[in-house]
This record gives C-alpha cells, structure tokens and sequence, in this order.
C-alpha cells in the first residue's frame, strides 16, 4: 500500500516536471519519454521487429558496416561503422526514370518498411542534415520514400569509439526515434518522435518506464571534442592548409565515406543500337574530383587541387551553416581515418596561428 502510494506520488511530480520543461522549452512531453530494457531481451525485441520491418544494423566482417539483419548476434556495437548508413537513402546509384523516344517511365521504387538500429549521434544528425537537402530545399522523391519508410534507432557512445572522432566539438542535434544507452545490464531508452512513441506502444511489453530524465552532461562523450572553436573564415589564405593539400591525392575517399556529403551526377545511359532508349541515372561524385567542376568549353571552376580541399572543408564548417544554421560536418572522423595519406584538418585547424 504505502509503496504504491510513493509510486503514485513520485509519478505525479515526474509528470509536472515533464509538463513544465516541455511548456518551457518548447517539446512534446511525450518525447522526453524514458524507458527500460533489459539487455538479454534486446535480440527477443529485434525479432518482434523483425517480423513487420526489415532490420538494417552495423555487422562487422572485414569492416564495420550497415546490412540487412538475419542472425541478430551478429550485430557490432563495439564501433562505429566503417562506412555510414548515408547509402541507404541517397543511393550511390540511382535510376531517376527510364525514356524510350518520347515516353518516360518512372521505375516503382523497392522501399520496405525498415528499422535501422544501432546509429551513432553523428550519423543520425548527418540524415537530419540530408534531410534538409533531399525534404526541405527541394522535394527529392526518390530521397523522401525512402526516409518515409524507415525508423532511425541510435546507439549512444558512452566514449569515443575513434580516435578521429570530435562530434562533441559540433553542436548535434537531438534526432532520431528511439536511443538506446548501454547501462551493462540494460539498455536506458530515450523516445524522441512520433515514430519512436508508435514503436514503443506497439511493443510495449518490453519496456518498462521510468521517472527519469537524461541529462545533456549524461550525453556528453568523453573525448570527442577534439577541434578547438575557431573563425576559419579568417583562415582562408592561411599556409598551413599547404600541410593537407601537399599530401591529397584528390582520390575522393574522404567524401565518399562522408555521412553527410551530397555530390552527384545525372547523366543518360542508351542503347548503341537504339539511342532513342536508355536510362537517365544519378550517381555519387566529389567535389574532391577535377572533373566536378568541368563545364562546356572545358572550363573547370576548382582546378587546383587546393581550391578542391579548402572547399570540402568550408562548406562543412561554414557554407552550409550559413545558409541553413548548422555545420554539415558531424564530427565522425572518417574522413580522416579513410585518407590514404592521413589527413587531419581538425590538426591542421587547431595548429593555426
């Protein structure tokens, strides 16, 4: 009696207080929901997943990467994923439409429903930032079905699982359905949509919640925040830039493993026997390559290799906030740690003078 009485009464104050910082801050309470899952369960709760949605998770065999999810003790946590989750809704490849003459079709898409577990801070905030690109500068439909389709589950890093990583020096953002924080024994689980509440009642039995909050210290990541605050927009001509420029071999490794980089080509495929027919496709390119650039006339608007490098890392960490109020960069180091040669600009950036 007198502990569901205590029960009763720690859950009122719970839900005022939830009442009050959600009014004050502006968020729906219900997204500041907290539960508990017990770990043994985690692979029991994937399958009951698994049964209406395609399970996408970070598998480690040579590298770490995203795949469809079959056998569940196959998923790695242990570290971030080599190559980012990017892929699944920008494709590295794409069909936009087919065109025989005059007649265009456009392909139906093989999007299934999908719950994606297992994402970093980083990457989630990478998606919200293609998501600013491919949903709200324009309207990419081949972009918006996809993402229409999917349910983002993050895994948070109770460290810094790369020595490359400096998320914590980016500002991210709070954006994904459910987080998951690995407490040993359990799993604290943060619902942050609309989506993670429909997930969370839909599976109810799993969870069990509770009257706490999780604090923005308790989000912090020991060791990340390895670029030091600086104004690069004084440090354009700056020499020391000549550290990384020396070394790039422009082979687009950096770019390709970015999660939130969006470069692409369109181009047109036919028949050599009949070129009335064909394809017309998008791929993924760099701004790192010195044909990006090239127009008619065989003007290049960044010939040197220079003015490719300084680019890539202004518009991470200028151009784009400018326009769109965030750095497009989110801290995840694998531009660095896939450089052939090695390049650091966070070192280059926090040893200019």
């Amino acid at each position: 009696m007198l502990k569901n009485t205590l029960h009763t009464l720690v859950r009122g104050v719970f839900d005022k207080t939830r009442k009050f910082i959600s009014w004050r801050y502006n968020l729906n309470p219900g997204f500041m929901q907290v539960l508990k899952l017990e770990k043994k369960r985690l692979n029991e709760f994937l399958g009951k997943l698994g049964d209406s949605y395609e399970i996408i998770a970070p598998v480690k065999k040579d590298l770490v990467k995203f795949e469809k999810i079959v056998n569940f003790d196959e998923i790695y946590l242990e570290k971030n994923s080599y190559f980012p989750v990017k892929e699944y809704f920008f494709r590295k490849r794409e069909v936009l439409f087919e065109f025989n003459g005059t007649k265009i079709t456009v392909p139906n898409p093989d999007n299934p429903k999908r719950v994606f577990f297992g994402i970093r801070r980083c990457d989630l905030n990478a998606i919200k930032h293609q998501d600013i690109v491919f949903m709200e500068q324009i309207k990419d439909p081949y972009y918006m079905s996809m993402r229409q389709n999917s349910f983002l589950i993050g895994y948070h890093c109770n460290e810094a699982p790369s020595p490359f990583c400096f998320c914590g020096s980016m500002e991210l953002a709070e954006y994904f359905d459910l987080m998951f924080y690995d407490k040993k024994d359990y799993f604290l689980v943060e619902v942050g949509s609309e989506k993670g509440t429909f997930l969370v009642n839909k599976f109810t039995g799993f969870f069990t919640e509770l009257p706490i909050f999780i604090s923005s210290e308790e989000k912090k990541i020991p060791g990340a925040d390895r670029l030091e605050n600086k104004d690069i927009s004084k440090l354009y001509d700056h020499s020391d830039w000549k550290k990384g420029v020396d070394i790039c071999l422009s082979c687009a490794a950096c770019t390709t493993l970015c999660p939130t980089c969006y470069c692409f080509e369109v181009y047109d495929e036919v028949k050599t026997k009949n070129p009335d027919k064909g394809q017309r496709k998008r791929d993924w390119s760099s701004c790192q390559l010195p044909s990006f650039t090239k127009v008619a006339g065989d003007h290049v608007f960044r010939e040197t290799r220079e003015d490719r490098f300084k680019h890539r890392i202004y518009h991470q960490l200028e151009y784009f906030k400018q326009k769109n109020g965030v750095n497009l960069c989110v801290g995840c180091g694998r531009c660095i740690e896939g450089c052939p040669t090695r390049i650091d600009f966070v070192d280059i950036i926090n040893n200019m003078k």
